[in-house]
């Protein structure tokens, strides 16, 4: 509005009144921004005015060196320790809004796995070596758990007003068994007991040997991470006698690698969208998601490990 006024002003082609009839604003207004123009001949507003920020900038570098010494450290005490050390009275909503304009913020941290520098070098090696594999005679193979109770969730509720969830302290769960290939998923293999060595080689010689010999015949390897039961002697020994020309060398503390990582992710939250109630529903929800899964839906996933290496 003021940059309008201004243009009206300007030649003295219009008086103020006209100007206010003109732009149906105060009269008032209009000769501010006259009186403004022929002062300074700008209509931005001045700096300096209203309460100067408490926290000059060697406080804010002080508070940004003991966010770096201590990245966890929480808000009341940063502001205690800046209250100590500055000898400054200061409330924590300063120093939270403080930390906002300093482009701050906390959230949670990104687990990624430990990968020790030796393995690190293996598994660039490892990546180099395989860039060019044919990844659609892989077969992706893990295992992944899954509760009947979701854990926090977040619920709409009006001020004032509590929502509350009935939960069990320790959360049933079940655990499962699940390989896909380019060709599409393999039977799936559900269970609630812990995996051992012994359970894991019936579960290779149940719903990983025939089926994979179905889809591609002798010409397909299996992709599995380090897991002491897939590593154990009783595993080894049965895959040396079962399978030897299937046997695919796998990167240490690379569980990342293997794209039924992010299936597995995928299929979690579409199995928290069902709401069962009893782990016989969890357990038909998974089987029925597993089940209406295509080769073209499971394309991009095995496609992927081009790209990881």
């Amino acid at each position: 509005m003021r940059e309008k006024i201004k243009t009206l002003l300007i030649g003295d082609k219009h008086t103020p009144t006209e100007i206010s009839r003109i732009l149906d604003v105060d009269r008032g207004t209009v000769y501010r921004v006259k009186k403004r123009l022929q002062t300074n001949m700008t209509l931005k507003h001045k700096r300096g005015g209203g309460r100067p920020n408490l926290l000059d900038n060697s406080i804010k570098y002080t508070a940004t060196q003991f966010i770096k010494s201590d990245p966890e450290t929480s808000v009341r005490k940063l502001t205690t320790r800046i209250t100590k050390t500055k000898k400054l009275t200061v409330s924590k909503s300063t120093v939270h809004l403080t930390l906002q304009k300093l482009k701050y913020s906390k959230p949670f941290p990104v687990q990624i796995p430990l990968l020790s520098e030796k393995n690190r070098l293996f598994r660039i090696e490892w990546a180099q070596k395989n860039k060019f594999k044919l990844w659609c005679r892989a077969v992706f193979a893990d295992e992944a758990s899954f509760w009947l109770n979701r854990g926090k969730v977040r619920m709409w509720t009006k001020s004032g007003k509590k929502r509350s969830q009935k939960t069990t302290k320790h959360s049933p769960k079940i655990h499962i068994w699940a390989a896909f290939s380019s060709f599409g998923t393999f039977p799936l293999c559900i269970f609630r007991q812990n995996l051992d060595a012994q359970f894991f080689v019936k579960i290779l010689e149940w719903h990983l040997l025939s089926q994979a010999e179905a889809f591609h015949g002798n010409r397909w390897f299996l992709v599995q991470d380090n897991d002491p039961k897939h590593r154990s002697k009783l595993a080894q020994q049965w895959i040396s006698e079962k399978m030897p020309n299937n046997v695919f060398q796998w990167p240490s503390q690379s569980p990342d690698l293997n794209p039924i990582e992010n299936l597995f992710g995928w299929l979690k939250n579409q199995v928290v969208k069902q709401h069962a109630k009893s782990l016989a529903e969890l357990e038909k929800c998974i089987q029925t998601i597993w089940d209406s899964l295509t080769p073209e839906f499971l394309e991009p996933y095995w496609k992927s490990m081009k790209r990881r290496c």
